[in-house]
């Protein structure tokens, strides 16, 4: 379970020194989508410099506070079938989404902590426990798709309200293909090497 930020106030006046995990605190404090380097450095009295000492850019920051949140995603779902089981995480990864802007950038695109695909590992298990017959990328088409139409409609005047219809509508098709014997083509290649992962060191 990741650790909730408790401090919302200023550290002027503390000593010039500070850690990674104050630094991603610091970080959802201000918000994925609004943080600034300096301003991380601002709050914990530090010098701008000693961030990257941590991080070598913002996007190293960013991927790492992002995975923070994404660690509190629950993954355990009482469902028979997988229908129900990636309809609850789908609607649970929207949760988070819009509880944290600027989390739905780093579905899409990452860069990814392994603290994350060990999460995307998880999920993938979870639909080929209830379809066992499935490989490890077919599976994570099914887990993936349906979640990544509720992020890219999420802040959509039009089409958001339909998002859970729409998302409702790929879950019955895609069941519906896979009774009929078809299933999603991924061509032999790896659902990792569609992933960009995260290189955070300083």
């Amino acid at each position: 379970m990741a650790r909730q930020p408790t401090r919302g106030h200023s550290r002027t006046g503390r000593p010039a020194s500070t850690s990674l995990d104050e630094i991603v605190d610091v970080t959802l404090e201000l918000g994925l989508e609004a943080f600034t380097v300096a301003a991380v450095a601002e709050r914990l009295g530090i010098a701008e410099g000693t961030v990257y000492n941590y991080v070598r850019r913002r996007e190293d920051l960013y991927s790492l506070a992002a995975a923070r949140v994404v660690e509190q995603l629950d993954v355990r779902v009482d469902a028979e079938d997988w229908v129900g089981y990636v309809d609850e995480i789908s609607r649970r990864v929207l949760d988070l989404a819009v509880r944290h802007p600027g989390l739905r950038t780093y579905f899409f695109w990452g860069p990814y902590q392994p603290s994350t695909v060990s999460i995307f590992e998880t999920l993938i298990q979870g639909v080929q426990a209830r379809l066992p017959y499935l490989t490890e990328d077919e599976a994570f088409v099914l887990i993936s798709r349906p979640t990544i139409l509720n992020l890219e409609y999420m802040d959509d005047a039009f089409m958001g309200p339909a998002a859970a219809w729409l998302r409702c509508a790929l879950l019955t098709g895609l069941d519906a293909l896979l009774r009929a014997g078809e299933r999603p083509p991924t061509e032999g290649r790896s659902w990792r090497s569609l992933l960009r992962f995260a290189d955070s060191t300083p």
